[in-house]
C-alpha cells in the first residue's frame, strides 16, 4: 500500500510514502495501520532502542541523532524497548532507526520482535511536510474519528487502530505489522469467530495505547499505554 502526501512548500505536487513493513489494520479499512518513510539512507541499528531512559517523556525539540541515523529535525530514537514492549506480546529483539522525509525532517523507528512481519513502527516528521502530511492522512481516511489525549489532535479511521497525530509542526504516526501482536487481540479475534473484526471500541483502545508513544515524542500527555479494556471489549463486525 502507498500513501500520497501533498507538500507544496518544497515544490512537489505529491510525494509517495513507501510503507516500511507494516500491514493493514484489523478492520481492513483504507488507510491501514502501516507507517511510512521517504528516501531513507542505510539504517542504523540500536539494541538499546534509543538514548533516553524508559518511562520518561522526551522532547520533540531539534536534536542530533546518535548512531548516524540522520533525521535531526525531530527524532523517535529516544524511545526505548521498555517504552514499546507493553504494546507487544513477544519480546523486542531489535530496533532500527532510519532517517525520514525529503531532507531528514524526521525518523522512522521499527521495534522488531524477530518474527518476520511483527513490529511496532513509529514515524515522526517536522515542519511543512508534517503539517501537510497530517492533513492529507486525515483526508484519505474513510471516516476519521478523534483519538483524544494525543498531541494537539489525533485521529484514526473507523475500524482502524493507527493513530495519526500532530503537535505544533511535529507529525507522529504509530502502526503495527500485525494487530494480534497486541496483548489481548488474539483472544478478541477468537471471540469474533477467528476473524479480524474485533469491533471499533477495541480499535479505539489500541489506538489510544499506540498514541502514548507519540506523547513520549511530544514530551506531554499520557505516556502509559492501557490495554486493560480489551478484556471486556465486545467483539463485533466492524463497519467503516
Amino acid at each position: 500500500m502507498q500513501r500520497l502526501l501533498s507538500n507544496a512548500s518544497v515544490g512537489l505536487v505529491a510525494v509517495v510514502f513507501a510503507i516500511a513493513g507494516c500491514g493493514g489494520g484489523t478492520g481492513g479499512t483504507a488507510g491501514g495501520t502501516g507507517n511510512a518513510t521517504l528516501q531513507p539512507p542505510a539504517p542504523a541499528v540500536s539494541d538499546a532502542g534509543g538514548s533516553s531512559s524508559g518511562g520518561q517523556a522526551a522532547s520533540a525539540a531539534p536534536q542530533a541523532s546518535p548512531g548516524g541515523a540522520g533525521g535531526t529535525a525531530v527524532t523517535c530514537n529516544q524511545l526505548t524497548k521498555a517504552d514499546v514492549q507493553p504494546l507487544l506480546v513477544d519480546p523486542i529483539v531489535n530496533v532500527t532507526v532510519t532517517a525520514a522525509g525529503i531532507g531528514g525532517e524526521g525518523q522512522q523507528c521499527v521495534f522488531d520482535t524477530g518474527d518476520s512481519g511483527h513490529a511496532v513502527d513509529v514515524l515522526v516528521l517536522s515542519g511543512d511536510l508534517a503539517t501537510s502530511g497530517y492533513a492529507q492522512q486525515i483526508q484519505d481516511m474513510t471516516k476519521p474519528v478523534s483519538v483524544p489525549g494525543i498531541g494537539d489532535k489525533a485521529a484514526r479511521d473507523t475500524g482502524d487502530d493507527q493513530p495519526d497525530a500532530i503537535k505544533g509542526d511535529v507529525y507522529c504516526s504509530v502502526g503495527l505489522a500485525d494487530d494480534n501482536d497486541i496483548p489481548g487481540v488474539a483472544q478478541l479475534q477468537d471471540a469474533a469467530g477467528g476473524t479480524s473484526n474485533i469491533g471499533d471500541p477495541a480499535e479505539a483502545i489500541i489506538a489510544a495505547a499506540l498514541g502514548t508513544l507519540c506523547n513520549r515524542i511530544y514530551g506531554s500527555g499520557n505516556t502509559t499505554p492501557d490495554l486493560s479494556g480489551l478484556g471486556s471489549a465486545a467483539a463485533s463486525p466492524t463497519s467503516p
